[in-house]
């Protein structure tokens, strides 16, 4: 996926060997090959800088004319474009956020203005004290962009939405009608981090968060953007107050969550699935339509659709309840007389 130019711009082309000789790596390929956008090794755009963190090229990579950034072992057997370049280094995504900043940047406003001259308002919009309007924005018919809250470059907030007060929206597309709650911030970057020569490097995030219409994030929430694809909340979702949504994760129409909710990174929920609150949902998982998972459940797998989970690990909620019955037989002292007020003979007066 190409980098949205309403949020990301170029800041500038460098060739392979100039790359290379900065990372300190190894050249294979074509020395002058230009590096002038950035993107996934899964959907590569010709001159674009790739990474691959694996020890086999990726198959799209075949006949990709661009920089890729990799480990040496990634080679073998591998078949460059004519056109490419194959820099080997030690840490390819730590060597990736190294360089990738100086090709494409994300929009930032400096303009001193609270709204930038170039946003595009509606004349019925309202505009409190103290909010901030980025460059290019583009805010709908009746909408209400609460005191303080921060509306980023590029962003487009649909007719009819409110954003309240202090909230962050960036790198963000919103849907119409929808009802963004104070202190929430999204857009920011996920937490995406490498090990490089120094220690931990984060890595530049060059997605969106994009969300449909009739969607309802409550206070403090975060929602994470992408490395390269788009988080995305779809019509109807609906948050309670402090969710968390990480990068990449797809949830499908009119799903609930209640407070405390963290979904991590890359997992897809189906349609109408309802999460109690404190769930906490593990990476690259996927949660059928209408599942339901009961507070402070923990799903480490798939959840199939219409199923009912529940533990931690999550399980279906018949296998959950039996278990704890067993476990509550197993920790019952010895002698209890299983009477309906569950004493013991000898827990009596004068037993």
């Amino acid at each position: 996926m190409a980098v949205d130019p309403r949020f990301y711009r170029p800041a500038g082309t460098l060739y392979a060997k100039d790359i290379a000789g900065e990372l300190n790596g190894e050249l294979t390929g074509n020395p002058v090959c230009e590096a002038v956008d950035v993107a996934s090794a899964s959907e590569p755009l010709a001159g674009a800088l790739v990474f691959v963190d694996g020890a086999k090229l990726p198959d799209a990579l075949a006949a990709h004319a661009g920089v890729i950034i990799g480990n040496a072992g990634a080679l073998t057997d591998a078949v460059l474009h004519p056109r490419a370049a194959f820099i080997a280094v030690r840490h390819p995504k730590a060597a990736f956020a190294a360089i990738a900043g100086r090709i494409v940047a994300p929009r930032e406003s400096a303009s001193g203005h609270a709204i930038h001259p170039s946003a595009v308002i509606a004349p019925d919009a309202v505009i409190c004290a103290g909010a901030s309007i980025g460059e290019g924005a583009h805010i709908g018919a009746n909408c209400h962009i609460g005191p303080n809250a921060v509306i980023g470059s590029g962003v487009e907030i649909g007719d009819g939405t409110r954003v309240s007060a202090c909230a962050v929206v960036g790198f963000a597309v919103i849907g119409r009608n929808c009802r963004i709650g104070p202190g929430s911030v999204i857009g920011e970057a996920g937490f995406g981090l490498a090990p490089g020569p120094a220690g931990l490097v984060e890595l530049p995030h060059y997605g969106r968060v994009i969300v449909g219409d009739d969607v309802r994030v409550g206070a403090n929430c975060t929602i994470d953007r992408g490395m390269f694809g788009d988080t995305r909340l779809r019509d109807g979702v609906k948050l309670d107050n402090l969710c968390h949504i990480a990068h990449n994760v797809d949830i499908g129409e009119h799903t609930l969550m209640a407070a405390f909710a963290g979904v991590s990174g890359s997992v897809k929920i189906g349609r109408g699935a309802q999460f109690g609150g404190r769930v906490g949902v593990v990476d690259h998982v996927t949660i059928g339509d209408g599942v339901r998972l009961a507070a402070n459940a923990s799903p480490a797998g798939n959840v199939p659709p219409g199923e009912t989970w529940a533990g931690q690990p999550a399980q279906p909620i018949r296998g959950w309840l039996r278990e704890l019955a067993i476990l509550k037989r197993l920790a019952a002292p010895k002698g209890r007389s299983g009477g309906r007020d569950g004493n013991r003979d000898d827990d009596k007066p004068g037993g």
